[in-house]
């Protein structure tokens, strides 16, 4: 067979593709056809379906507890689930809460302008009349945030409704009580965090902080509560 050129300038043996440098000789029959996908076996399983696209934030949930979040959060307001790191937080090194017992303490939640302007918070308005709210801490466990039908959160320290605080979590502390009666408080891991007294740094996540009659925590935007606890009885 006489020798035949290539696209590239080769002398091939071959008429159909180039013996040297591979390429299609011009002239030469179409290529052969692709090899058919096979199909799957009778009664396997079909090949898993492409992953959905990425929706809207307000589409997204939470892996490990299924529960509604947005683009915007770290962790989890249900469970703490650390939407980086994928981990859930520790178990938080404390005894279970024990059974209220003696007097009840009492929360009181106001508005604290001096927090307001050290935070210096974009797009947060301080409110105009935001009366006191007290609450009864009677119970073994209380949580602290901003009640959410979606979410599946109704926290005993609702901290929800007008004048409503955006930077609270709406799962933001949790307060157990103590073998002595006292409180202790707990940060999951808020959003924002949470200070206590004059501290500057957030307590740290899942440790637990024991309060005292006086104790002050700053949370949010705007919002203080001031513990008390109940007066001594005076000895018989």
């Amino acid at each position: 067979m006489p020798a035949v050129a290539c696209p590239n300038g080769h002398e091939s043996a071959t008429s159909d593709y180039c013996d040297q440098c591979g390429a299609r000789i011009e002239g030469a029959g179409p290529p052969p056809p692709a090899a058919p996908t096979p199909e799957p076996a009778a009664g396997a399983a079909p090949p898993p379906a492409p992953p959905p696209a990425t929706g809207a934030a307000e589409d997204l949930e939470c892996p490990n507890c299924r529960s509604p979040r947005s683009t915007e959060e770290k962790f989890c307001e249900v469970c703490g689930y650390d939407f980086v790191l994928g981990t859930l937080p520790a178990a938080p090194k404390v005894e279970a809460a024990v059974a209220p017992s003696g007097p009840p303490w009492e929360a009181v939640v106001s508005a604290d302008r001096d927090y307001f302007e050290r935070n210096d918070v974009d797009d947060v308005t301080f409110p105009d009349n935001c009366p006191d709210r007290v609450f009864t801490l009677s119970e073994g466990e209380l949580l602290i945030g901003r009640r959410s039908e979606r979410r599946g959160v109704r926290p005993q320290i609702d901290l929800s409704g007008a004048p409503e605080d955006p930077g609270v979590s709406h799962a933001h502390a949790l307060l157990r009580r103590q073998a002595d009666g006292s409180y202790a408080v707990v940060d999951p891991g808020s959003t924002n965090g949470t200070t206590l007294n004059e501290g500057t740094a957030p307590l740290p996540q899942n440790v637990v902080t024991p309060l005292k009659d006086g104790d002050t925590l700053y949370l949010g935007a705007w919002t203080r509560i001031l513990f008390h606890a109940p007066a001594p009885h005076p000895p018989p």
